[in-house]
């Protein structure tokens, strides 16, 4: 297994990013799977790319977040699969501890449960889901007996936002990728990600969700 004071030429990265409520026990997180598609050779080079690929991830997520919930942290570590705790010398944490920028008059966010449904689009296999909390406001939603939607103007807004970033990691030398293996990648599962797009119809979801929810690691 690799180590982050180099990056190997498609070496596959567990990206997870953190969020909280201020002053209270709650935390969620996504996952992301980046691909290395330029190779960092040396320590000060990996540094540096590491550095723009949470840059961007961060503009992403703070733009996308409401300013009531804060971005807390980054963790960036070679490979590990779904539920998995990172090998202690093969990650690399950054504190962000940032609220989000997304907020506007009279249109507080909608509770936690109700999440917005990315859909990660690839060449072939199953289509994978990335599902964000706290990005949709109550203005931004209408909420019928039959199920809560997201307003077109608000998914234009995410879906450029997911797609600059998109655009960004890859001038970084990084893709998104969807991939799983219980040590290391399984090849044949290594999927790039072609677009981002966001459904209407949004889902609602426990706040211990294991499907995309990670438990906050202390380290």
């Amino acid at each position: 297994m690799g180590r982050l004071n180099r990056l190997e030429q498609d070496e596959v990265l567990t990206v997870r990013t953190y969020k909280i409520v201020p002053n209270a026990q709650l935390a969620w997180a996504n996952t992301y799977e980046v691909i290395c598609d330029q190779p960092a050779p040396d320590s000060n080079q990996a540094e540096l790319r590491l550095f723009q690929l949470t840059d961007a991830l961060k503009t992403l997520e703070i733009g996308l977040l409401s300013s009531a919930f804060i971005l807390d942290r980054i963790v960036v570590s070679t490979y590990v699969a779904d539920s998995q705790p990172y090998d202690p010398f093969t990650f690399a944490s950054y504190t962000i501890s940032q609220p989000g920028t997304y907020s506007a008059s009279g249109n507080p966010p909608l509770a936690l449960q109700f999440c917005t449904l990315v859909k990660r689009l690839t060449p072939f296999g199953r289509q994978g889901n990335i599902l964000y909390r706290g990005i949709v406001g109550s203005v931004d939603a209408t909420i019928t007996p039959s199920g809560t939607t997201i307003r077109q103007a608000r998914i234009t807004v995410i879906e450029t936002r997911l797609n600059d970033f998109l655009t960004a990691i890859r001038n970084f030398g990084f893709d998104l990728v969807m991939a799983r293996g219980v040590q290391t990648v399984e090849i044949g599962t290594l999927r790039r990600v072609r677009a981002l797009e966001v459904k209407a119809d949004m889902r609602f979801k426990k706040l211990n969700n294991r499907w995309f929810d990670k438990a906050r690691q202390s380290n």
